[in-house]
């Protein structure tokens, strides 16, 4: 009986160690940004960059900004109907590239 009680206490110890190495997983993989207040908070891990200054096309719209393996990708509309994306990198917030978007005519 003795044998049985350690098995269980064992099981018990790995069980609640599986779940703490599942949320810290969780907590890396799905906390890269936090909202605060119209600020996104870089997660630990990432070197912060500061402020970054970005000319937008004339008369373009912001639709909306992703994060994505290791990339900001900020969505535009522009006003001749195209749409362009933004693509930056998170690690030091320079511009890498622009993929733009033409309608056909």
């Amino acid at each position: 009986m003795q044998i049985v009680k350690a098995v269980v206490i064992a099981m018990g110890v790995l069980i609640l160690v599986g779940m703490a190495i599942l949320v810290y997983g969780l907590t890396n993989k799905f906390g890269s940004t936090v909202s605060d207040g119209g600020k996104a908070t870089v997660a630990a891990g990432t070197a912060a960059f500061g402020t970054i200054r970005a000319a937008l096309p004339a008369g373009a719209t912001v639709e909306g900004v992703q994060m994505q393996d290791g990339a900001i990708l900020v969505h535009l509309t522009l006003p001749d109907g195209g749409a362009q994306i933004m693509v930056f990198r998170l690690a030091d917030g320079r511009q890498t590239g622009t993929i733009e978007l033409q309608p056909q005519r």
